[in-house]
Parts: structure tokens; C-alpha cells; sequence
């Protein structure tokens, strides 16, 4: 005999909006929070919306190509005799203010919201997470910018900061021009801009660290984006590549990265940097960069105009190059990993 169902029983799809929902009290969000300059670089305290250092460097001790020509001797019994000495040269970079602000109504923090306790708090963290995404972008990408007036006018030009690309390339004459900065001061850019396009091979990575070290910068990180972590990484797949592995051959795993690369100017770690340029490939010698701060992150809770909570977050600081020549990139680099 078939089996005849209750036609008349109750089903979900009837009761409609009377059920419960069923939503999950969890938050996803797995947008990038990696920021490798603010995170990893040495933190200094800033004193003026003007944040200045000194450089020096020694004189010459003489070509080698001249050979003997350029070796120095005094002669016994001989008067001293004095050069004029080069005096100290000040860099600076000015401090620059970054904020996020958000606004929840007191009825959204009263509400049985999914995922969190009170909103207010949640757009806070929220917040912050985002104005140190700011930040570290900030460091590497601005370019100086003076503010000549202050106020709530919004055609007013907010203060900026010289990013590390910028100093590397040395394009604000304060640093290059004003100063007198030399070439072998200065940071070292290489454009690699060519059609048919080039990529970043070891003939050209260790030509740029080799000028690097004529300059006195003793290069020990490689920043890239996806695109020049991978073409590094392919330096492994070439015939005369010189990479071994260490791996027993029962351990079934194919390795195909460069995360260090070993040169004759020393042993620079490769790091995967989402904020970096996809033709760029930036160099440093890490303890030349500190981020000196004006004004460490703070939260405020700001006036009441209403039934709602205003809330902000604030940074103020700059980058700090010690030594323009320890800093530097490629540029113009092929992005196709063939």
C-alpha cells in the first residue's frame, strides 16, 4: 500500500516569518591586515610637526682605478696642512595626520545585533584595522605636501609626508637639491622600462644591489608585490641557476620560491608585500628606516550633537630615512612571470 503523507501538517514554508532566522553570530572579513613597514620598522619619537636628522659621510680614500696615483703618504717632517672639512647635511620630512571616523546611533548600539556586543565598539576595532592599512600605504606611496593654512576650509591641502619611494627617488629638491645632496647620497632607482618588456632576472637584481653597496648600503630586505615575488621565485627554474635544496627524497614537496637570496653584496630577504608597486622592487638596508611619531593612534569619543556616538581614530608621524643611499628600487619591471 503506498504511503500517503498528512496533507494536512504544518510546514515551514507556511508559518513564514514566524520562525526564528538562522544567522550565525560570526563576522567574516578576511580582508589583508599585513603592513610590514609599520609593523616591522623601528619606532622614534617625534618632536615637531618638522622631523629632522643629520647625514654625514667620509671623505674619499681614493679611486682604484688610479691605483697608486690616489694613495695618500705625508712626508717626515712635514707641516700639517688642512682641507677644508664638509659639514653635516640635515634631512628632514614633515609629520602627516591620518584619520578614520565612524558614527553609530544610539539605537544601533541598544539593537541584538549578530556577531558582536555593541557596534560602537566593533566600528572602533573596524576603524583602527583600516587607518593602519592607511598608514602603511602612506609610508611607502605619499609625496611632500606643505599645509599653508589650517581650519575646517576642505580645499585646504592637508600636511604630507615623503614616502619611500619618494626619498629613494629623491624628488623633493629639499633633499636632493637645497642640501647638495651628492649622487652616491642619494637613493638608487634603476628603470627597467624597455619594449619588449624586461623582467627582473640576477643579472639585473645584483647589478642594483652592487650599486647599492658602492653607495655604502649594506641591502638585507627585498620588498615585492605577487607579480616580482613570483619572477624571483622563477630564478630557481633557470638551467644555470646555482639555488640547491636540502630536501630528503622521501619528503614529497616541490619547492619553487625564493624567500632569501643569497648575492655577492650579502643575503637579502625577499618579503611579499601587497602594497608595493607590480612593476617596483624596493631595496633597504632595514636599520636606516624608523618611523618616528608625533602622535601614537588614539581613540576618541567625540561630543554628542544627537542619539548617536561619534568616534575617531588619529595617527601622526612621518618616515625617517637615515641614509637616502641605503634605500632604493627597480622600476618598470616586465609583471608577466612567463
Amino acid at each position: 500500500m503506498a504511503f500517503v503523507g498528512n496533507l494536512s501538517a504544518l510546514h515551514s514554508f507556511g508559518v513564514g516569518t514566524g520562525n526564528r532566522e538562522d544567522l550565525l553570530d560570526i563576522i567574516t572579513n578576511i580582508a589583508p591586515m599585513d603592513t610590514l613597514l609599520l609593523s616591522g620598522l623601528e619606532k622614534v619619537p617625534a618632536s615637531n610637526i618638522i622631523h629632522e636628522w643629520l647625514v654625514d659621510t667620509l671623505a674619499s680614500f681614493g679611486d682604484p682605478a688610479n691605483g697608486n696615483t690616489d694613495v695618500q703618504a705625508t712626508a717626515e717632517g712635514a707641516d700639517a696642512t688642512f682641507a677644508t672639512l664638509v659639514p653635516r647635511k640635515r634631512l628632514c620630512n614633515l609629520t602627516h595626520i591620518l584619520r578614520k571616523t565612524f558614527d553609530v546611533t544610539d539605537t544601533q548600539r541598544d539593537i541584538n545585533t549578530a556577531g558582536m556586543r555593541d557596534e560602537y565598539v566593533y566600528q572602533l576595532r573596524k576603524a583602527s584595522m583600516e587607518l593602519a592599512r592607511n598608514i602603511e600605504f602612506a609610508l611607502l606611496h605619499s609625496e611632500r605636501q606643505n599645509q599653508t593654512v589650517s581650519g575646517n576650509n576642505g580645499a585646504v591641502l592637508p600636511r604630507k609626508m615623503d614616502g619611500f619611494y619618494a626619498f629613494a627617488a629623491a624628488t623633493d629638491p629639499t633633499c636632493a637639491t637645497t642640501l647638495g645632496l651628492g649622487a652616491d647620497e642619494r637613493g638608487t632607482v634603476t628603470d627597467l622600462t624597455a619594449s619588449p618588456a624586461v623582467e627582473i632576472d640576477a643579472e639585473n637584481l645584483n647589478a642594483q644591489l652592487e650599486a647599492m653597496w658602492v653607495k655604502g648600503a649594506m641591502v638585507d630586505t627585498i620588498w615585492v608585490n605577487s607579480k616580482q615575488k613570483r619572477i624571483i621565485s622563477q630564478l630557481t627554474l633557470n638551467p644555470n641557476s646555482q639555488v640547491r635544496y636540502n630536501i630528503p627524497v622521501a619528503d614529497r614537496t616541490v619547492i619553487n620560491t625564493v624567500d632569501f637570496y643569497a648575492s655577492d653584496f650579502g643575503s637579502q630577504q625577499v618579503l611579499l608585500h601587497r602594497y608595493q608597486k607590480q612593476e617596483r622592487a624596493s631595496f633597504a638596508e632595514v636599520n636606516k628606516l624608523r618611523i618616528a611619531v608625533l602622535r601614537p593612534v588614539l581613540a576618541v569619543e567625540l561630543a554628542k550633537v544627537g542619539s548617536s556616538t561619534k568616534g575617531m581614530v588619529e595617527w601622526e608621524g612621518t618616515l625617517e630615512v637615515l641614509a637616502p643611499n641605503a634605500i632604493g628600487y627597480i622600476d618598470g619591471a616586465d609583471t608577466d612571470p612567463a
